[in-house]
């Protein structure tokens, strides 16, 4: 999604027309990845905060901000998009609009009181209203020919829209860090309620199928640090299956190792490919454009540790040549024909 089409969907988006609830998470960390717990709170007017949250977002969010695909190294200047199918999102965001879903509902008093885990940080999750979907559908309805009123409505009404806005910060002030007061009959008294602090500011969005990241910190809650590990992994099977490397496990050992597991993210299968298909003559002139040999059976040699670092950076299309001949990190360098 461009930003011009994220524009037009904020300014599209009706409160009115979905059902919202608010809902607060705590993390732990598990063998699994990061675990999130999820409880509800129930919140008057909700409406207006995701009015103010849509006006924040058009108005300095999308201005000042390019969006491009995700990747763990994208410039802090541009917002990350995945598609909500992603492998790399569908995981987590299933897990937490089910977390949401199921959620035990408190008090307000109990985010401050010790009763649950300190909120780490707070969503507003919307889903469209049956009313809201059947006047969707019969917007959408082609008009008849004869009469424009008497057009069929849809058999089945359409999915119901979602909009998901997620901030990592605890909204709660707590009361063992700050004295509340509030008003009472004319006089500044002392008060033990909870106080919200909400800021209209989003971290993360789903919005037309479509997952905005818009800061990185965001990533942390949907375990984005490890899971490029399975991705990872992934992609290491299939460079198995295609049998160019020379030593497989020296790769292997290369791609799981410091900063190459988050490179996997941007594999590019189209270069494996590519590399696959080529004979002996032609695999060794493509690869040397590259600085990387071949072995006597003419796979790519994973002896020299050097080695295996060129041929993660050209399959996964971060590889160039700079003035001197050497690799350097690029951005979607495609191999020659």
């Amino acid at each position: 999604m461009e930003a011009q089409q994220l524009t037009e969907a904020l300014r599209g988006l009706k409160p009115k027309d979905y059902d919202w609830a608010f809902a607060l998470y705590s993390t732990h960390k598990s063998r699994d990845g990061v675990q999130l717990s999820w409880n509800t709170c129930e919140m008057r007017g909700i409406g207006r905060w995701i009015e103010q949250l849509a006006r924040q977002l058009l108005e300095k969010a999308l201005p000042d901000h390019a969006i491009s695909e995700y990747s763990p190294l994208l410039p802090k200047e541009e917002i990350g998009v995945l598609e909500r199918g992603h492998e790399l999102i569908r995981d987590p965001l299933r897990e937490i609009l089910l977390g949401i879903g199921n959620a035990e509902r408190l008090a307000p008093e109990d985010f401050v009181n010790g009763v649950v885990s300190k909120p780490v940080g707070y969503a507003f999750y919307g889903v469209e209203t049956e009313d809201a979907r059947r006047k969707r559908a019969e917007a959408e309805a082609p008009a008849s020919e004869e009469d424009e009123s008497a057009a069929p409505l849809p058999a089945e009404l359409p999915a119901a829209k979602e909009a998901l806005f997620l901030r990592r910060a605890n909204p709660f002030l707590s009361v063992a860090k700050a004295l509340l007061c509030q008003g009472e009959n004319g006089e500044i008294a002392e008060s033990e309620a909870p106080l919200l602090k909400f800021m209209p500011q989003t971290d993360f969005l789903l919005m037309e199928d479509c997952c905005f990241f818009f800061a990185e910190s965001i990533q942390k809650d949907f375990d984005m640090e490890s899971r490029p590990a399975a991705v990872c992994g992934r992609r290491l099977e299939q460079i198995a299956q295609a049998d160019v490397v020379g030593n497989f496990e020296q790769l292997e050992l290369a791609a799981l190792g410091g900063k190459n597991t988050r490179k996997f993210l941007d594999f590019d299968r189209e270069i494996l490919e590519h590399i696959a298909g080529l004979s002996f003559e032609s695999r060794m002139d493509f690869l040397s454009t590259y600085g990387i040999t071949l072995d006597a059976g003419g796979k790519m040699d994973t002896a020299d540790p050097e080695q295996c670092e060129l041929i993660i950076d050209l399959l996964c299309g971060r590889s160039c040549l700079d003035a001197l001949g050497r690799l350097a990190v690029g951005i979607n360098i495609k191999p020659r024909e």
